[in-house]
C-alpha cells in the first residue's frame, strides 16, 4: 500500500516538473524565434502606414511628398505616381468647385443669371475632386502595402 501511494504522489510530481520545465525550454531561443523578432524589428523600423492622410514610418511623421523617395522604381512607383497625379488632379478640381460655389453665391445674392447654373458646376466639380481623391488615396495604399512586403520578405 506504502508503494502505491508513493507511485502515485510521484505522478502528479512528474507532472507539475514537466509543467515548468516547457515555459523554460520554449524561451531558448530557436531559428524561428529570431526570425520572427528580426521581422518584427524590420516592420516597426521600416513599414510605413497611413493613418488618415498623414504616413508614419518608425514613429515618424512623414509628408506625401517624402514618400516619392520609399519607392523603388517599377510597380511601386508606378502606382505612387499615378496616385500622386490623381491626388494634384483632386486638389485643382475642389479649389475649381469652391470657386465656382463662391461665384454662384455672388451670382445669386445680386439676382443675376447664372447663379443656379454655377452652383451645379460647383457640386460636379466638387464630386470630381472626391472620386479622384478616393482614387489618389486607393493607388497609395497599394502602393505601401507592395513596399512593406517588399520590406518585410524581399523583393518578388
Amino acid at each position: 500500500m506504502r508503494k502505491r501511494l508513493t507511485q502515485l504522489g510521484l505522478v502528479p510530481l512528474v507532472f507539475l516538473l514537466l509543467g515548468w520545465a516547457s515555459p523554460a525550454a520554449a524561451q531558448v531561443s530557436s531559428p524561428r524565434g529570431l526570425l520572427r523578432d528580426s521581422l518584427s524589428r524590420v516592420y516597426d523600423a521600416r513599414t510605413i502606414y497611413g493613418y488618415g492622410d498623414k504616413y508614419i514610418m518608425a514613429g515618424r511623421q512623414l509628408p506625401f511628398r517624402k514618400l516619392k523617395t520609399e519607392f523603388t522604381a517599377g510597380v511601386t512607383s508606378d502606382l505612387y505616381q499615378q496616385g500622386r497625379h490623381d491626388r494634384a488632379i483632386s486638389r485643382l478640381l475642389g479649389v475649381g468647385a469652391v470657386a465656382a460655389l463662391v461665384g454662384s453665391a455672388v451670382l445669386r445674392k445680386n439676382e443675376q443669371f447664372g447663379g443656379i447654373a454655377l452652383l451645379v458646376v460647383g457640386v460636379g466639380l466638387n464630386l470630381g475632386s472626391l472620386r479622384f481623391n478616393k482614387k489618389s488615396t486607393e493607388l497609395v495604399d497599394r502602393a505601401l502595402w507592395l513596399r512593406n512586403k517588399d520590406v518585410l520578405f524581399g523583393s518578388r
